[in-house]
């Protein structure tokens, strides 16, 4: 590429990266900000990004800002700060004396809208545009592999892997790297009208699993037709499989914090904002569609990190309410500057961990699987 060309390919993701994180931004807080007003308190700010403040417009009794720090955002709610709560005049409309249930609402209500939107997204695209997937069929037997041995054919049909049905060649691959302990792989297969079973004993070699750790995968010795099949699927059907994918990627995304947290993902695979503009330009490249799929894809990846059980975060204040939902009165203000300040400096710990891997990546010329 020509430098003219790195620079508008360059403005181009900027450009994306700030739309991409505006909008999970926006959707975040706007949870909050409509099950706060349901539930009757007055919202006092609604901002888009931290820090000072660019401009605001001040709209019935909330003003709504554009603060210079775009990496996230806040609904200020009144009578939030337990401290100034008892001096206010308007107890109806302060958070403080709300309800436990209508408080944990109004916190669980800012990561779930990051589910509802992926699934609108996901339901949307598959309803109108479709999808394009490549069929489980075998295009090539590369020659001295378990499948040549194992008597697999081109044009072969891949029902089923192990019992599990195989909807296209890319979620074969991806079982494959998602049990990477396999001995042995069970096939169902069509050929000819007929269908039967194949066993084959796998190799091993390098390459990443499905949380791009760098592992021994199982490898069979087949390549894939080089046809797309383009599906498109009524509303109901496109529905059912939009909660489908977000439930599947939230599952994953689940299992890979749990591996981190157990030591069996090593922590240079967290990225940070840097990353994520990365993968923003690489989607820019292949169009609007990509992008809103991978917008879906981080969007259900903030929902998650909020819910984590960290002070300071969604997930930190409702495991605060459900102490004082069981203990039957509020935790003391002392105990909760702790906890914050805890919160506070995780966060920080993470933060500069992640721009960390980022500067790692960045300086190594990003080669990464």
């Amino acid at each position: 590429m020509t430098q003219e060309a790195n620079f508008i390919h360059f403005v181009y993701t900027v450009l994306a990266t700030i739309g991409v994180i505006g909008i999970l931004i926006f959707i975040h807080e706007f949870g909050h900000f409509i099950v706060a007003k349901w539930m009757g308190v007055r919202v006092e700010i609604f901002s888009l990004g931290f820090g000072p403040k660019i401009f605001g417009i001040k709209g019935g009794e909330t003003e709504y800002r554009l603060s210079l720090v775009p990496l996230g955002g806040y609904v200020k709610l009144y009578g939030e700060n337990p401290e100034e709560a008892p001096n206010l005049p308007d107890k109806d409309r302060t958070f403080y004396y709300k309800k436990v249930w209508q408080k944990a609402l109004i916190v669980l209500a800012g990561p779930l809208m990051n589910f509802v939107f992926p699934v609108l997204v996901f339901w949307i695209l598959f309803s109108t545009t479709g999808v394009y997937v490549i069929p489980p069929k075998v295009g090539k037997v590369l020659p001295n592999t378990p499948a040549q041995k194992a008597g697999l054919k081109p044009g072969d049909e891949i029902l089923a892997i192990n019992g599990k049905r195989v909807h296209s060649f890319e979620s074969l691959v991806l079982y494959l790297r998602e049990h990477t302990e396999l001995k042995e792989v069970t096939l169902k297969i069509k050929r000819d009208g007929k269908i039967f079973t194949v066993v084959i004993h796998p190799a091993y070699r390098e390459g990443y699993n499905i949380f791009r750790k760098k592992t021994k995968i199982p490898y069979i010795g087949i390549t894939a037709k080089p046809t797309f099949i383009h599906k498109k699927y009524g509303v109901v059907k496109a529905f059912v499989l939009a909660v489908k994918k977000v439930w599947d990627i939230t599952y994953l995304t689940l299992v890979a914090v749990v591996k981190l947290v157990l030591g069996e993902l090593p922590f240079s695979t967290l990225g940070g904002p840097i990353t994520i503009g990365k993968m923003i330009g690489q989607n820019v490249q292949y169009g609007l569609l990509p992008l809103l799929s991978f917008t879906a894809f981080l969007s259900i990846n903030l929902g998650i990190i909020n819910l984590l059980p960290i002070p300071m975060l969604d997930g930190g204040h409702l495991v605060i309410y459900l102490v004082e939902a069981i203990r039957g009165r509020p935790i003391s203000l002392k105990t909760l500057e702790l906890i914050l300040k805890i919160g506070i400096v995780i966060l920080i710990a993470l933060m500069i961990a992640v721009f960390y891997n980022d500067i790692i990546k960045l300086l190594s010329g990003w080669k990464h699987p």
